[in-house]
């Protein structure tokens, strides 16, 4: 190491000399909260206790009594207003200031580091957490144990007001971050609830809300009746190939790539024997997954010749297709009543072809998909700012604080 002075520093502390370099075991000790019982817990309850689940959800999904609570926060270790939780299994190194309400966590699994704040102030610690590499020997851990954390180094400046000033201009950030979070938020709110209004809802032949242009009853039809309907084939995922000829688009990528509308495809491969190409419009659907819930899900593939994978259902019909794949997610309950299996659950083409939905005009569906198209647009807009302020702030960490690599 050169030396241990970050790269970026407030002009009032260039003068004040390297930073210190400890190991966390040097700050404080590693604690955790007392067992709790699974005979102690209820569904229902005074306090909320936080499994490794539910760790840093707004709600939990187990309680335990005031006594035990009392008995237990008096008894044993138990975290002061401001220390930082962090995550020893599942998603390791997840970050949680506690925020001093009643609440209880489950030990093991949810650890703090007993921090009086002599040293080093919480407010920096949380951001030194958040530089950290939960790693040992270059392999990801399943499980971060007390000893992996004390002897993680860090270092930090000694003047405390120095560890504020870089705790207060990153918190700044992340308000920014926060408030834009929540304005995308509030846009997917607005754009769920405006397509529950331009379809139909249950019982009714038309939307609540329309376009002064259209009138009259959307007419019944089953799928089947509109639309033919079949599966895709082959295309492991050793098919895929970033020098292959052909785009493709393979099963499991509908619950995890795309969304209601897709404009640009990620994969390739090369053709083999039988494959299955799209057509401009087409809706494509999952046809088996370890949930029902996984299946109620659609997305009209905006591109021809796209090799189409096995275990996906294809829709090919003349209505819109971004019109349709957005009415099937709104009909998510009639489709899930499709569904059939046990352990893995499919959606067969035969079952899907009895799924009524309410059609209009041409003109209608066209105007219905682009005003929520334009909304998807916004929403991906405000969602790119999101991103661009996360790697600001990624950016700005690693200039404001000290690396083993320096």
């Amino acid at each position: 190491m050169k030396n241990k002075i970050p790269k970026l520093r407030f002009s009032e502390f260039r003068d004040r000399g390297e930073w210190i370099e400890k190991r966390l075991g040097d700050i404080g000790k590693i604690l955790m909260c007392k067992r709790i019982m699974k005979n102690q817990t209820s569904g229902k309850g005074e306090i909320p206790f936080y499994k490794i689940r539910t760790f840093g959800k707004k709600k939990a999904d187990a309680y335990i009594s005031k006594k035990i609570f009392e008995k237990y926060k008096e008894k044993y270790p138990f975290p002061n207003k401001g220390d930082i939780l962090i995550s020893a299994s599942g998603t390791i190194g997840k970050l949680v200031i506690y925020d001093g309400q009643p609440a209880y966590f489950q030990d093991s699994n949810i650890v703090w580091l007993g921090n009086n704040e002599s040293i080093v102030l919480n407010i920096f610690l949380n951001y030194i957490y958040q530089n950290v590499n939960w790693v040992t020997d270059g392999n990801t851990i399943s499980r971060l144990y007390n000893e992996n954390i004390k002897k993680i180094k860090i270092f930090f400046p000694e003047n405390k007001q120095e560890q504020q000033k870089i705790a207060n201009t990153l918190k700044s950030l992340d308000d920014l971050i926060e408030a834009q979070s929540k304005k995308v938020e509030k846009l997917k709110e607005y754009k769920k609830g405006l397509m529950q209004k331009l379809f139909p809802a249950d019982g009714k032949k038309v939307p609540e809300i329309r376009f002064k242009e259209f009138s009259g009853e959307w007419v019944e039809k089953r799928l089947g009746d509109i639309a033919e309907i079949f599966k895709g084939r082959g295309l492991s995922k050793s098919q895929l190939d970033v020098n292959g000829d052909y785009l493709c688009i393979h099963y499991g990528e509908l619950f995890t790539q795309y969304k209601e509308v897709i404009n640009k495809v990620k994969n390739k491969t090369f053709e083999f024997r039988n494959s299955v190409k799209s057509i401009k419009n087409d809706v494509l659907m999952p046809t088996s997954d370890v949930t029902p819930t996984g299946l109620a899900k659609a997305s009209c593939l905006k591109l021809s010749n796209v090799i189409i994978g096995g275990d996906i259902l294809i829709i090919r019909t003349g209505i819109y297709g971004d019109f349709l794949s957005r009415y099937i997610i709104l009909l998510k309950n009639k489709v899930l009543k499709l569904v059939s299996g046990t352990t893995v659950f499919h959606l067969y083409a035969n079952d899907l072809k009895k799924l009524k939905i309410y059609i209009p005009t041409l003109p209608e569906q066209q105007k219905i998909a682009d005003t929520l198209s334009s909304l998807d647009k916004l929403i991906e807009a405000e969602s790119k700012k999101v991103e661009v302020l996360k790697k600001h702030k990624k950016g700005l960490m690693q200039q404001l604080f000290v690396g083993e690599d320096e």
